[in-house]
């Protein structure tokens, strides 16, 4: 089965790396032949430098034509939801195509991010399911009634856009459930291909209790690439999960991914036949013009297996 292979762009920066050109990297992906480019959604990371993701994909959106653009995951809960719908549709508009790629989920972000949107970290999954819920009326235009504007019969928001493919985040029961109640897709992160495939198959298993169809399957992972053999790859692949996510050492070890585009092809291959259809990759370090290249390598290699 042929999988989607996209890169996730550099929006969280190290305080010692330049801010990325995100114009320059978004036609370089698209002439390397990747299928996707991917923005993750913070407000705030530490002391890590964080670009606006819907910004991010609209610049990508405005110097391609073909690559898709996904969020890995879009965060509705640091939002008002009907702002948040309104980016959606006007990224809707800008990228057109059907190039849009909606990832939701919980995000990782502390209760200091919250904090200062004004929101409550502890309300995050309660507003992410009443904006997965909201989403389809809000963007077509429909009066809308929405809990962050009570006493207003409705909201109408303008232009009406189509709901993009929902790719529901997220590993735990309650995500799977979620992704089988709204989800054309699931995205998971940060787990082995066996931790993976046990998730998928208890993923079928909810949508055949709700009587509904299975959501595709993609992953989000985090990969170091080299043209020359280095075992050091992978290690570098962990550091930048330890730095960005805070995952323990041992933990990093065991999920990253280093080497050729050949030996990287092979450690993405059982995800693949676990049934993964998509493959979001951040590259470690920080990805560059090269390891974007490599990555189309390795996709190549991939979907010819």
């Amino acid at each position: 089965m042929r999988v989607d292979v996209g890169a996730v762009m550099p929006e969280m920066t190290a305080p010692e790396q330049a801010l990325p050109d995100v114009a320059g990297l978004a036609r370089f992906a698209e002439r390397a032949g990747l299928d996707c480019l991917w923005a993750e959604d913070r407000l705030l990371a530490g002391e890590m430098s964080v670009l606006d993701s819907t910004l991010t994909l609209a610049a990508a959106a405005a110097v391609t034509d073909r690559i898709a653009l996904g969020f890995s995951v879009f965060v509705p809960s640091l939002r008002p939801l009907a702002w948040a719908a309104k980016q959606i549709a006007s990224l809707q508009h800008i990228a057109g195509g059907g190039r849009l790629r909606l990832g939701v989920g919980l995000g990782g972000g502390s209760a200091e991010e919250y904090h200062a949107a004004g929101l409550h970290r502890e309300h995050r999954a309660r507003r992410t399911d009443e904006f997965l819920g909201l989403l389809p009326g809000l963007l077509s235009g429909q009066p809308t009634p929405i809990p962050d504007a009570a006493g207003v019969a409705g909201i109408s928001l303008r232009p009406a856009m189509p709901v993009p493919p929902l790719w529901v985040g997220g590993q735990s029961l309650a995500a799977l459930r979620r992704a089988v109640r709204f989800g054309d897709g699931w995205l998971s992160g940060f787990q082995t291909p066996g931790e993976f495939a046990a998730s998928a198959a208890r993923l079928g298993e909810l949508a055949e209790e709700a009587g509904r169809p299975t959501p595709r399957l993609g992953i989000c992972v985090h990969v170091a690439l080299g043209s020359h053999l280095d075992a050091g790859l992978a290690g570098i692949a962990a550091a930048g999960m330890q730095r960005m996510f805070g995952l323990p050492a041992d933990r990093a070890r065991q999920l990253a991914i280093g080497g050729t585009p050949r030996q990287v092809a092979d450690h993405l291959a059982p995800y693949q036949e676990a049934g993964a259809q998509l493959l979001a990759i951040t590259c470690q370090p920080a990805p560059t013009e090269q390891s974007w290249e490599l990555l189309a390598d390795a996709r190549r290699l991939l979907n010819q297996s």
